[in-house]
């Protein structure tokens, strides 16, 4: 399989992208248990009806940087025969140091993100005689928890908008918004203002989606404008929405299912990993 793909064209009405987000792989490779839960998710991906044309990763993959951990997580990816694309997420870039520690006492340390994490990639969507534009841009600073859209990136996409009047679905890791969340609201996409600008000039900018926040949910964030940001559930824990401080939920892990069309609507729901049986290797 060719990877990173440029192209993916479909032979129905249909695509369907699934989202995956937040693993945070960590512990003993392929066992711990956030494998494990990243492995009934997939399941649950794959064996879902009408089954995924891609698989889309939105950072945070691997908790601390451990190469090895990436290569199982590249080829399980492999093996699902199913194209698929990855960006990084803060701890992608930033080895966390201190975990049993309040957050404000951690040590943040900046690492190097794997080569195969796409920084800016745009793929194209194609039906019979439409087409889908999906941007893939990474918001992550390496050894910090906020994310940031350098300047060449705001470029690129500003681009890509202007280049192509196709609809778009734009990817990135951080919560361009607040999420009513005070504490995963301080971390944040810093440079918010310029990237709202930015889709303000382009009426097809149709969807964002990012992970992060470990919550769902559906915002419509412009008075003026049709865009909509979808956040996405971890496959590892979930965060408690609408809480100040740090609190866990007890919701499942699990993806987020896109279904975009040959007549340019798009639809999108939550499978949830207590719909399935655990993963058995």
């Amino acid at each position: 399989m060719t990877y990173p793909i440029t192209a993916l064209s479909s032979r129905t009405d249909t695509l369907n992208i699934c989202q995956i987000s937040d693993l945070h792989l960590t512990g003993k490779i392929g066992h711990a248990p956030s494998y494990q839960q990243f492995l009934t998710v997939l399941k649950l991906a794959t064996y879902h009806h009408p089954a995924p044309d891609l698989l889309l990763l939105t950072g945070d993959l691997v908790n601390d940087g451990n190469r090895d951990a990436y290569d199982w997580l590249f080829d399980t990816l492999d093996r699902t025969d199913i194209p698929y694309l990855a960006i990084a997420g803060n701890h992608d870039v930033t080895h966390e140091i201190g975990t049993s520690l309040p957050y404000p006492q951690r040590l943040h340390i900046p690492i190097n993100p794997d080569a195969r994490l796409l920084d800016r990639h745009a793929v194209m969507l194609n039906f019979a005689d439409t087409a889908w534009q999906l941007l893939l841009i990474n918001s992550a600073v390496n050894g910090e928890t906020h994310g940031a859209l350098p300047k060449p990136t705001l470029d690129w996409l500003d681009q890509q908008l202007t280049q192509n009047p196709a609809p778009a679905i734009i990817a990135m890791h951080h919560h361009p918004l607040p999420v009513r969340s005070a504490w995963i609201d301080a971390y944040v996409l810093d440079n918010q203002d310029d990237f709202w600008q930015i889709i303000k000039k382009h009426p097809h900018a149709h969807t964002v989606l990012c992970g992060h926040v470990h919550q769902v949910h559906t915002i419509h964030p412009l008075a003026d404008h049709p865009v909509q940001l979808l956040t996405c559930l971890s496959t590892d824990r979930q965060f408690a929405p609408f809480c100040d401080e740090f609190r866990l939920d007890d919701a499942p892990a699990g993806c987020r299912m896109i279904h975009i069309s040959n007549n340019h609507t798009l639809s999108s729901y939550i499978i949830f990993m207590q719909n399935t049986p655990p993963f058995a290797e």
